[in-house]
């Protein structure tokens, strides 16, 4: 660094510091430690112009006392720094009295005692707000965000006020993800516990609950792209853990330290103050470290700087000391996510960090006919109302933060029973209608009573006004999304659960071996839809009789009749199949019995035509088979056919469809009307034959007719002789 710039720099702090030398007033002498320290606090250090991986570890002063010691100014060279992260971050703060080792604690959280300037000085060390990025591979929060801890000035220090310490305090509390409250020896004491306890009530009025909605918030966060539901995630108070270092005495076996903490937080509520209670609603534990060392033995190696020495102690630190931290790391670190969920990124704080350290310097804004008072009431009652909204929202996402149905859907379960169990186990949890009104009318309740408790010193009319009126109505208009979201769920496991039931029906009926008589499919349909309702029915539990349960069970019921419809469908194909193989075998049987027959009764005409000589050649021909004769023939076939296709039906599987059965009755038909369709056509064919047989059989007649009349004697015969003669020739 220019050393120009430096006695610049020095003249400038000088001459802003004690502006009574300009004015001619006695002289005020300033010495070099003290323009050292200014120099310190004004000119940041060039090592730290680079964050990188390398130099995470170096603690850099992020917040700085002005001049007056009575507000913070921002370390523009480290807010470029905090920028270029571009990972969550959760703060680990640390709080507390001047000298009680906050920089010390930090230092063994991470299992060393370098890091954090630790003092050697009656001085406070520490002044403003340091941070020390931990890189990820030494330490990350449980979410994988980038864990950032931030040492604080020591409270009650000299030269700051009550009012610069809280706003050191408002500061920590509104970046940290957990906030330690750092204290020396004493557990517990009520000074410490009251002190604390004003302290959060000062964070309280610099939450800038006040300014979210005004107009000066949004011109400010507009211009810098601030997210505002960001900014309000970072007024939640974090867990508090209250440790005292240096504790040497053994408590009662039977009382720990929480426990005998709590005895002053009680006492505090019974005073009428429930700050820390309500303010810190994410928890409030208690742990106490012993002695870290004998500091004789330090002083005598290392001089007067012992812990603050520049050697690494950390191993030689009391090993009950070190189980004492290790059991704090676990407090701390052990449940550690960004605050506001993963959207607190060190980008978004370094654009979010100016604003608040604005509003934390700010005075209130006035105007002429309001007061302090009003200002403030004002601020409290915002901030109980957005509290009881929220305490409202936290209870019911508790309420459906249970293991649902659709954690059951990717699941490969082992049996059906093992799916119904746990399906049934899902119906049994989701809350009825009645049940959930009864929750929902409890959080409503609760949710006042916090806004209530947070409104400390506000009179009960506004109260009232804000709290059950204002709430009240708030709550009334999320009550009807809660509703719909705990039907959905119902219905959605109702409705798994029917599914799953109807699964079962389903592999029933298609497991039966068919075909079977239509009666016995009726039959096992309703067997099984009744089965199922009656299953559905005892595994819904408390839901019976609802609404979802009767849409539920409706839909069940009509997806197992469809089926039953699909299985009758296909009963009636098989059937129709096998039947029409029996009309096969009916129609083949009764033409191999047929033509069989015909060819029987032609071989035996044939014989005869062959016996008898005197036969002529037209008498030889094939002979037509006479009406009677073939009727005698048709009647025969549809015998041996009618037992074809009854054998075929049998060997079918349809051993028990006979006359009587539609189906059976219509194929019969069919095969009846086929048959009479062929006995027609041969009949046609037969007339014919006789026909063209009888015309060949009149032309042989007349023929020999003509030939015996030319064989009469031309003599004259008396009418007897020719009579005769004519009777010879007619019988021909």
């Amino acid at each position: 660094m220019d050393l120009s710039y430096i006695i610049f720099a020095a003249m400038f702090i000088i001459a802003s510091c004690y502006p009574a030398m300009a004015q001619g007033e006695p002289e005020t002498f300033i010495s070099l430690k003290e323009l050292k320290e200014l120099i310190k606090q004004r000119i940041p250090d060039e090592e730290t112009a680079q964050l990188s991986e390398d130099n995470y570890d170096e603690p850099m002063q992020l917040l700085m006392p002005s001049l007056g010691h009575d507000k913070l100014e921002l370390n523009e060279i480290v807010l470029e720094k905090l920028a270029s992260i571009e990972d969550p971050v959760a703060f680990v703060a640390v709080v507390g009295p001047y000298h009680c080792g906050k920089s010390f604690l930090l230092n063994v959280l991470l299992n060393s005692t370098h890091g954090f300037t630790v003092g050697s000085r009656p001085e406070p060390e520490t002044r403003g707000i340091w941070i020390r990025v931990v890189p990820k591979s030494k330490l990350k929060a449980v979410d994988g965000s980038q864990v950032i801890l931030l040492d604080t000035e020591g409270f009650f220090g000299e030269g700051a006020t009550r009012l610069y310490d809280a706003k050191v305090f408002a500061i920590a509390t509104l970046l940290s993800s957990h906030l330690v409250y750092n204290t020396l020896r004493m557990l517990g004491d009520a000074q410490s516990v009251s002190s604390l306890a004003v302290l959060s009530k000062q964070a309280q009025i610099f939450n800038l609950q006040n300014w979210l909605h005004s107009a000066d918030f949004e011109e400010r966060s507009s211009s810098i792209d601030v997210d505002t539901s960001l900014l309000l995630k970072t007024l939640d108070f974090p867990p508090l853990t209250w440790v005292v270092q240096g504790f040497d005495i053994d408590l009662q076996p039977s009382e720990s330290p929480m426990q005998y903490l709590q005895r002053y937080i009680d006492a505090q509520e019974h005073a009428g103050d429930r700050t820390l209670e309500t303010l810190f609603s994410h928890g409030i534990s208690c742990y106490t470290l012993r002695t870290p060392a004998d500091l004789n033995n330090l002083r005598e190696r290392y001089g007067s700087k012992a812990l603050a020495a520049e050697e690494e102690l950390f191993y030689s630190l009391h090993p009950k000391y070190l189980m004492d931290v290790e059991n704090l790391c676990t407090a701390v670190f052990g449940n550690l996510t960004a605050k506001g969920g993963q959207k607190l990124t060190g980008k978004r704080l370094a654009k979010l960090l100016p604003l608040l350290v604005h509003y934390v310097n700010e005075d209130f804004p006035l105007s002429a006919d309001r007061k302090l008072r009003d200002v403030l009431v004002d601020v409290i009652i915002d901030g109980a109302f957005a509290g009881g909204v929220q305490y409202f929202e936290k209870e019911m996402q508790s309420v459906f933060s249970r293991p649902k149905i659709s954690n059951l859907s990717g699941r490969v379960l082992s049996s059906d029973s093992e799916n119904l169990e746990a399906l049934s186990a899902s119906a049994m949890s989701a809350l009825t209608s009645q049940e959930f009104n009864e929750i929902i009318a409890a959080a409503e309740k609760q949710a006042i009573d916090y806004c209530q408790r947070r409104c400390v010193g506000v009179p009960s009319v506004l109260v009232s006004s804000a709290c059950e009126v204002s709430l009240g109505t708030k709550i009334d208009r999320m009550k009807p999304f809660y509703r719909e979201k705990n039907d959905r769920q119902v219905r959605e496991v109702l409705v798994r659960l029917g599914e799953t039931l109807r699964e079962k029906a389903e592999k029933i009926l298609f497991n039966i071996s068919l075909p079977i008589p239509e009666s016995e499919i009726q039959d096992n349909c309703k067997k099984v839809i009744n089965d199922a309702l009656k299953r559905y029915e005892g595994l819904v539990g408390p839901h019976q009789g609802s609404q979802q349960y009767h849409e539920a069970c409706k839909q069940m019921h009509e997806q197992i009749l469809v089926r039953c419809i699909q299985v009758t469908d296909i009963n009636k194909g098989k059937i129709s199949s096998i039947l029409n193989s029996g009309k096969a075998a009916y129609q083949i049987a009764y033409n191999e019995a047929f033509s069989a027959a015909i060819r029987d009764y032609m071989n035996e005409a044939q014989k005869m035509i062959d016996a008898e000589n005197s036969v002529s050649n037209s008498e030889r021909q094939r002979r037509p088979m006479p009406p009677r004769k073939l009727a005698e023939v048709h009647a025969a076939s549809l015998k041996v056919s009618q037992k074809a296709y009854d054998e075929a039906v049998k060997e079918g599987g349809l051993s028990w469809i006979g006359p009587g059965n539609e189906l059976y009755d219509f194929n019969q038909f069919q095969c009846l009307q086929w048959s009479m369709q062929q006995l027609s056509e041969f009949q046609v064919q037969n007339r014919v034959e006789i026909l063209a047989f009888i015309k060949s059989m009149v032309s042989d007649i007349a023929v020999k007719f003509r030939e015996s009349v030319s064989k009469i004697s031309p003599f004259p015969d008396n009418d007897e002789i020719v009579s005769g003669k004519m009777a010879s020739l007619s019988s021909l």
